[in-house]
């Protein structure tokens, strides 16, 4: 043996190849093993199960055949021959597999060879001594494994379809069909299968050997970028799967036979779904498609026809869980270099907004036509250059024209406008206007024969595309022969009209004017009548102070009398003269307080008068002449517990018309006292005066008995009254709204409710105010 220092040499010394050879040779060598010797027979045999259950679920598909024309005959829509008739007959025709050689075969449980493709020498013949090429009973095997399980998988020698010279291996699934007691099977040739399963061993042989071989030519370049490499095509494989999973349209691998590979979560979540809920299964017996026995059918053929290299392409629905779902389907095969499908992609995109527009483009189509060809206006759509692309049947019947006698023509040589070359260039003039994106609208008077003259109001418009490109024009026209003719005799009529009119309106006129007249003599009167209340006031207010002068002047000259007798009888003492001199001076005082008194009424009273009547401008003290008309009014409540509290700034003066503010608090308070305290002992009244800003505000209420919603909207109109009984005129709040609007140049506003008083606000311009004063 060599020390342990020279093997450590000696592998040092190994060249590089060869380092690199070996391990590459030993896993390629152990790569081919498990290929040819592990992976190809469970390959093999993963085939041939793959095929069994293949068979079996053809077979499923027949049944359900049969399913249908079963329950047909349960229906009572056929009687049990003619459904079994029926479904003999499209059976006979179903054929699947390479150049559809493969088919179904009936036996009932005679047993009786009631369908056969190929012998018809068997057909209705007892069949229980059948032997297949090699001597074995195969029918009686068959219906053996049907009567124990329902179903039976057999493997014999038979012939090659027509052709009873060449005999094969066959392997058959038979089912048994309990309704009708019949067992329906099917086959497969092994020839076929062995020869499938030699050309993929054999793809896979070649392909394998290439791969070795590539593998070790391209070894010893790919050891320095064999990280880098197998990060690449790690990325690559993640985004590859990431793409796959995470798109947005579902998709699914599928095998030629039919088998889900992989479903990504797109597809998945149609069906509320895990991926392994599907893989492994028939892909037209998933949740997808089971819901019609006719889907499962069409995407079982999809399938076999996308397993033949052509793509399929269409609208599909899902229906799941309740839910209709329509997606644009496609399967796609994918072909190895040899042509040969290696495996289906199936791909879908939910697609139902684009049905219902779909759908709402047809119905819209449909009530465009409906409203084009009924409508009572002549239309026609015609192009940018003038040729008719449609029509509707008002413009057709106008003047008797045959739709092709318009279609496709010149706007200007359709019989609406060939009777005139002036009226043509006219047209044409409109569509190169329309055509420029004018609108043109005009009047056109035409005389049709056995009609007479016709009147049409003509439009053409141009219709824009979303980009604002003109996509045609509408050409658009209403007969108003009719109307002009109405509009003739409308015009005679409103002749005849304006001169009524002008006559009536002269008498109107003068009405009006003596009603003016009326009013202005009511408020004239009303004014008169609150100056002979003043009046009245005035005589009531004096009466007092003139009465206890008199009395003290009565007593006076009484006591002058006894004076006069005692001097002219020498009886007079100087205590007589006293006494007569202090109730003298006594009578004296008195009577000038009180004639003072008086004087005083009679200035106030006569400035209020003068204020009402002659109505002129002047600066005042509002307090002060607030309190002066509530003098004026005292004797309307003093016998009443009725009371009237004035809040007013006292220096508060104003440069307007004392007049209007002594005809609105009287109209006001002579309301309430007569209105709002009828029935009522104990009443009150506030007058608050304030500034709001730019505005005199004075608020008046009371807290009689109010008024209805109905009254209060109306208590400012003339001749309103709920006392027109009791001699009210209704002018009264008319005058003050005049008042306070015209002539004080401010606006009032009133609320109430019935039992719970009323209230009026003034709100005044502070241009009323006499800024000298403040």
């Amino acid at each position: 043996m060599l020390p342990n220092d020279s093997r450590d040499s000696n592998r040092k010394m190994l060249p590089l190849w060869l380092r690199i050879a070996v391990p590459a040779t030993v896993s390629l060598v152990l790569f081919a093993f498990l290929i040819f010797f592990i992976h190809m027979p469970e390959y093999q045999s993963g085939l041939v199960e793959q095929k069994k259950l293949s068979l079996r679920s053809v077979t499923q598909i027949v049944m359900n055949i049969l399913e249908y024309y079963h329950d047909l005959e349960m229906k009572g829509v056929l009687s049990r021959a003619e459904a079994q008739a029926e479904a003999k007959k499209r059976i006979s025709l179903v054929r699947y597999g390479a150049d559809n050689k493969d088919y179904f075969w009936i036996i009932d449980s005679r047993p009786v060879m009631i369908v056969h493709p190929y012998r018809n020498d068997l057909v209705g013949k007892s069949v229980s001594d059948l032997e297949d090429g090699k001597g074995k009973r195969l029918i009686k095997e068959i219906i053996a494994g049907t009567n124990s399980t329902g179903e039976a998988l057999l493997e014999y020698y038979w012939q090659w379809q027509d052709r009873p010279d060449r005999i094969v291996r066959k392997l058959s699934f038979a089912k048994r069909y309990d309704p009708w007691q019949w067992t329906i099977g099917t086959g497969i040739y092994l020839d076929d299968l062995e020869a499938d399963i030699a050309n993929r061993i054999k793809e896979h042989g070649y392909a394998t050997v290439l791969i070795i071989a590539v593998i070790l030519i391209l070894t010893l370049y790919t050891v320095n970028q064999g990280r880098r490499a197998g990060e690449e095509i790690r990325e690559k494989a993640e985004l590859v799967e990431g793409v796959f999973y995470a798109s947005f349209q579902g998709m699914s691998v599928i095998s030629p036979e039919g088998v889900i590979l992989a479903s990504n979560k797109a597809s998945l979540d149609v069906i509320e779904a895990d991926e392994a809920d599907v893989v492994g299964r028939m892909y037209w017996e998933t949740p997808w498609w089971d819901y019609s026995s006719d889907m499962m059918e069409t995407i079982r053929s999809s399938v076999a026809e996308a397993s033949a290299g052509n793509m399929v392409k269409g609208e599909v629905l899902v229906k799941y869980d309740g839910k209709d779902t329509y997606f644009d389907f496609s399967l796609k095969p994918f072909l190895s270099e040899s042509g040969i499908p290696l495996f289906l992609i199936a791909e879908s995109r939910e697609i139902n907004d684009l049905v219902e527009a779909r759908e709402s483009l047809t119905i819209n189509e449909a009530r465009f036509r409906g409203v084009f060809d009924q409508s009572l206006q002549l239309m026609a759509i015609v192009s940018a250059g003038g040729v008719v692309l449609e029509i509707n049947r008002s413009a057709l019947e106008f003047r008797n024209v045959k739709y092709e006698d318009a279609i496709g023509k010149y706007f200007w040589d359709t019989p609406w406008w060939s009777h005139s070359e002036e009226s043509q260039e006219r047209v044409k003039d409109d569509i190169r206007r329309a055509a420029n994106g004018h609108i043109v609208r005009r009047e056109i008077e035409s005389i049709i024969p056995d009609s007479g003259k016709r009147y049409t109001d003509f439009s053409l418009k141009p219709a824009f595309g979303a980009g604002g490109e003109i996509l045609f024009l509408i050409a658009e026209a209403r007969n108003i022969t009719e109307l002009k003719k109405a509009q003739k005799q409308l015009e005679e009529f409103n002749q005849e009209l304006e001169s009524l009119v002008d006559m009536r309106t002269s008498e109107l006129q003068k009405s009006v004017e003596r009603l003016e007249n009326t009013q202005k003599q009511l408020v004239q009167v009303e004014k008169m009548a609150a100056l002979g209340d003043l009046v009245a006031g005035v005589a009531h207010e004096i009466n007092t102070p003139i009465g206890v002068s008199v009395t003290s002047i009565s007593y006076l000259e009484e006591k002058l009398k006894d004076i006069h007798l005692k001097i002219d009888s020498s009886s007079l003492r100087k205590s007589d003269l006293e006494k007569f001199l202090s109730v003298a001076d006594e009578a004296t005082r008195s009577t000038m307080i009180n004639l003072n008194r008086a004087a005083e009424l009679i200035g106030t009273f006569k400035q209020v008068a003068v204020d009402q009547t002659t109505g002129q401008k002047r600066s005042f003290n509002l307090r002060e002449y607030l309190d002066e008309i509530l003098l004026s009014l005292r004797s309307k409540y003093k016998r009443t517990k009725h009371s009237i509290n004035i809040s007013c700034p006292d220096d508060l003066v104003l440069n307007t018309y004392p007049g209007a503010f002594m005809q609105i608090f009287s109209n006001l308070i002579i309301n309430s006292l007569m209105h709002a305290f009828e029935e009522i002992d104990d009443g009150n009244i506030e007058i608050r005066v304030e500034l709001g800003g730019a505005k005199l505000l004075i608020h008046y209420s009371d807290d009689g008995k109010g008024m209805t919603e109905y009254e209060l909207e109306r208590v400012f109109e003339p001749f309103y009254t709920t006392r027109r009984n009791k001699g009210g005129t209704g002018l009264g709040m008319h005058i003050v709204y005049n008042l306070v609007t015209s002539r004080l140049g401010g606006t009032i506003k009133g609320s109430s409710a019935p039992g719970q008083g009323t209230a009026f606000t003034l709100s005044l311009p502070s241009s009323l105010i006499d800024v000298q004063s403040l």
